[in-house]
């Protein structure tokens, strides 16, 4: 019986030139970012994504590439365990201060793994903001990849599993800019007073309906949400459309009049450039709509 995850090992001729296309229709698309290297890059994850038997839009969106190799978010590993003939997992304890999972491969345990504050400090990951605002997150993102390493070998057909962030010894979800006051860690880091009140969804649901109307991409909503907390821009589209949502969720209230302005002047250049006048002329607010 084997132990490897129902994915294709071969690959012909046809195989590769139809993910080479998927390749250049996402590159082309603008969602993943710009540069010469973006396309072979997305094909890669295209590859890794078939031999794993992931599909296309988790491939592109979940799977990340870090100095060569290959991180997954914690959600694809989780779906990746759950989908296995012969692998799944059970969430012994989950909380703020720790996680402990157990494995297990055609239904018997074959062992746990755990990640707690003292490994967070071992890791130099306590002093993240992330660890601060999502402990319970970076803990179960770090417990899974332990365990699949160590217990489910097959799960990556001979490579090893990570998780997006743990090669570069981060946070779970990094940034493409080095440090602490960069993209959703930012946003936390913007919002640091535990009792300061987040925006509403019917805020976040405006802020979105002016982005769209700037014909902004999630991408760079995502970075005006980033600029008005006073942190450097992400530079990797596909990292930060990744993130709105999330740092939508970490929104402080003190910065959704900044948020909101900005917003409102990048709509009004669309508007002013649509309309052939000139873009600085003036900025109409909301509510004289």
């Amino acid at each position: 019986m084997t132990d490897e995850a129902p994915g294709r090992a071969g690959m012909t001729e046809a195989d590769f030139t139809y993910l080479d296309r998927l390749a250049s229709a996402a590159a082309d698309s603008g969602l993943y970012g710009s540069g010469a290297k973006v396309k072979a890059q997305l094909l890669m994850k295209l590859i890794y994504g078939r031999d794993l038997a992931i599909p296309v839009s988790a491939a592109l969106s979940a799977i990340d590439i870090y100095d060569g190799k290959m991180e997954l978010s914690s959600n694809l590993i989780a779906a990746l365990l759950e989908a296995h003939p012969h692998y799944a997992y059970a969430i012994v304890e989950t909380s703020d201060e720790r996680c402990e999972i157990e494995f297990f491969k055609d239904e018997r345990s074959v062992g746990k793994a755990k990640f707690d504050a003292a490994d967070a400090a071992t890791a130099g990951l306590a002093g993240t903001d992330y660890y601060r605002h999502f402990p319970s997150d970076m803990f179960f993102a770090r417990a899974i990849t332990r365990g699949a390493r160590r217990y489910c070998p097959g799960l990556g057909r001979g490579v090893a599993i990570y998780a997006t962030g743990e090669l570069a010894k981060r946070t779970p979800e990094p940034t493409a800019v080095a440090g602490a006051n960069n993209g959703r860690a930012g946003m936390a880091n913007a919002a640091r007073d535990a009792h300061e009140p987040r925006v509403t969804p019917k805020d976040r649901q405006r802020i979105r309906a002016i982005g769209a109307e700037a014909k902004l991409s999630d991408a760079e909503l995502f970075n005006v949400l980033v600029v008005a907390a006073g942190c450097e821009p992400v530079k990797n589209e596909q990292r930060a459309a990744r993130q709105l949502d999330r740092a939508l969720q970490c929104l402080p209230v003190s910065l959704l009049a900044k948020v909101t302005v900005a917003l409102q002047q990048r709509r009004a250049a669309v508007a002013a450039t649509t309309n052939g006048r000139d873009p600085h002329a003036g900025v109409p607010d909301d509510a004289d709509r």
